[in-house]
């Protein structure tokens, strides 16, 4: 795999490192600052769990568990951090499921002693990663959604109390307490396999890059001429914070899964789409790769990662081929990397995980 391949750490060197940077965190004096003027507002009578979305996966992921949440008489507010730097982008889809929120600073302003914070990302941006370590160390319990791909390097999700992940690799790396919960976004994706069209329209090319960079640009041009050549049909989905920026010929202004099922292969960057397509027994061609692999660095037989743009064509025909039967051969990655419970959705295991960390 070259030079993408993930470098093993020490974990006792990692464990070490971990403890000196939450003693760093602690004793800032800018930290002790923010965590004393939290801690003189006291506890408020009724505790409130806060969910910190930084994007529209985030929301999709917890909106229906903070609404279960409600139901069992816990007060819950979403907070967003549009519209700030590196803030992500959460609100439209907040808007669109009529989900009242409030902005960044009144989230600084209004928690208190013993509420709950609940985020898909505790390491970036800056901004917010300095609010956690305002906030925890027993003030306030956070709680970290590892809800997508690539989540797992070592950096991320340190600040967390608890770990919420859709699958159980987490648990063997991860020291904070860790509960299994699965993927709402991608049960809903298995759902729609049913409708997937038998024969497959087009290739399906998922574009998270910067158009802007010539790197990117020519990765896609590269599949675009691959497709092409092949004589196949080709549509691009191009990740909602970049859609205005990208002129791209093919560009579907539908929504990522809504194009899924009817496609004849993914080609994408190591990226959640690709649980959501095994999920769907769409096959999927890894390109461009990038560095760290992380999970996808073990495909167990789900995918081949495309080396070169000149292994695109024929990498993307055994795609095609490999249709009928992919969901099968895909299976060992899926189970080894997500949850999924027949019994029990995603959403009430989420709210279950919550409900028992909100107890303690």
């Amino acid at each position: 795999m070259g030079g993408f391949g993930n470098k093993a750490a020490s974990p006792v060197r990692e464990s070490f490192v971990q403890r000196l940077l939450a003693a760093y965190r602690l004793v800032h004096p800018g930290n002790l600052f923010k965590r004393g003027r939290i801690y003189a507002r006291g506890k408020a009578a009724t505790r409130t769990v806060y969910f910190v979305p930084h994007n529209r996966n985030n929301v999709r992921l917890l909106a229906d568990a903070a609404d279960i949440l409600v139901g069992r008489g816990i007060r819950c507010v979403f907070a967003h951090l549009d519209g700030l730097k590196r803030g992500g982008v959460a609100r439209p889809e907040l808007d669109a499921r009529g989900i009242s929120h409030i902005g960044f600073a009144e989230l600084e302003r209004m928690i208190r002693p013993g509420d709950m914070l609940v985020t898909g990302n505790d390491y970036a941006p800056q901004f917010f990663r300095r609010f956690i370590d305002s906030i925890n160390f027993g003030m306030v319990r956070v709680v970290g959604l590892i809800g997508g791909a690539r989540l797992l390097q070592p950096h991320r999700f340190m600040r967390a109390d608890y770990i919420l992940s859709m699958g159980p690799a987490a648990l063997q790396q991860r020291r904070q307490p860790t509960y299994v919960v699965g993927s709402p976004v991608i049960e809903r994706a298995v759902g729609s396999a049913g409708a997937r069209h038998d024969e497959g329209l087009f290739v399906l090319v998922n574009f998270k890059g910067d158009i802007e960079d010539p790197a990117d640009r020519q990765a896609i041009e590269a599949v675009a001429a691959a497709c092409a050549k092949l004589g196949l049909p080709y549509v691009v989905s191009v990740h909602p914070t970049m859609f205005a920026k990208v002129d791209l010929p093919n560009k579907s202004t539908l929504d990522f899964a809504q194009l899924l099922p009817d496609a004849l292969a993914l080609v994408t960057r190591p990226s959640t789409t690709v649980y959501e397509a095994i999920a769907c027994g769409i096959p999927v061609v890894l390109f461009p790769l990038v560095s760290p692999m992380v999970e996808f660095d073990s495909p167990m037989g789900a995918f081949k990662p495309t080396l070169s743009e000149q292994d695109l064509v024929e990498d993307i025909r055994a795609a095609v081929r490999s249709r009928p039967t992919y969901f099968e051969q895909s299976r060992d990655f899926l189970n080894a990397n997500l949850s999924i419970d027949p019994k029990v959705p995603a959403s009430q295991r989420i709210a279950n995980a919550l409900i028992d960390i909100y107890n303690r």
